[in-house]
């Protein structure tokens, strides 16, 4: 799906000639689905909270753990990505050069301490996981979407679902039947800002574990 685009009006003639879309049904400037160098758009692109855009296909992890307070099983979810788009500095040896750069991703990644993402995005993991909630971590004293248990209602820390080895998320060995990726369907594409990458995502496959709905 298109990524929707910030497009002054004095801007529309160079947006267009770089190959962005109008869409007159919604009155924006998009990137469209062929065009995969979003750097030609950058300054359309607000850079900053939003930090990795998320192109087709949408995904989101589903596992399983035993709450740590209650001792029930419950549900945990994570967005899921193959297809991004993340801001690098450009010479991260001059921490004064705040020039920054779109970089596709190079292996695929599971979302963790999520701080926002657009709406749409926000509203089917809230639906599809009404326990995944804006919630305070007393752990890093500060508040991000997580998982809370769907028995007591306790939160079920990214630390220990995305970091920890064995963890839902980071499991020793990776079997499809104690984690599912599933792929979803949005009408454009959407941004997020949360934590990405890391090793023990470097392995795995995706594709042994996608599911659609």
């Amino acid at each position: 799906m298109p990524y929707i685009l910030n497009v002054p009006f004095a801007d529309k003639d160079e947006a267009k000639s770089l190959g962005a879309y109008w869409l007159n049904e919604i009155k924006k400037w998009v990137i469209p689905d062929h065009l995969t160098d979003v750097n030609r758009f950058a300054k359309c692109i607000p850079a900053g909270r939003l930090d990795c855009i998320i192109r087709k296909p949408y995904l989101l992890a589903f596992a399983n753990r035993n709450c740590w307070k209650c001792g029930q099983n419950t549900p945990v979810v994570a967005p899921a990505a193959t297809n991004y788009y993340h801001l690098e500095q450009v010479d991260e040896d001059d921490p004064d050069n705040e020039a920054v750069i779109w970089v596709k991703g190079e292996d695929p990644t599971l979302f963790s301490y999520v701080q926002s993402a657009d709406l749409a995005a926000m509203e089917y993991f809230k639906k599809v996981q009404p326990q995944f909630k804006y919630t305070f971590s007393k752990a890093i004293q500060s508040s991000y979407w997580a998982n809370t248990c769907k028995s007591c209602g306790v939160l079920q820390g990214d630390f220990e679902l995305h970091d920890e080895p064995g963890g839902p998320f980071f499991p020793i060995v990776y079997d499809p039947v104690d984690i599912k990726i599933v792929s979803f369907e949005l009408e454009y594409d959407y941004a997020i800002e949360g934590e990405y990458g890391g090793q023990q995502f470097e392995e795995m496959d995706f594709s042994s574990f996608l599911q659609r709905i």
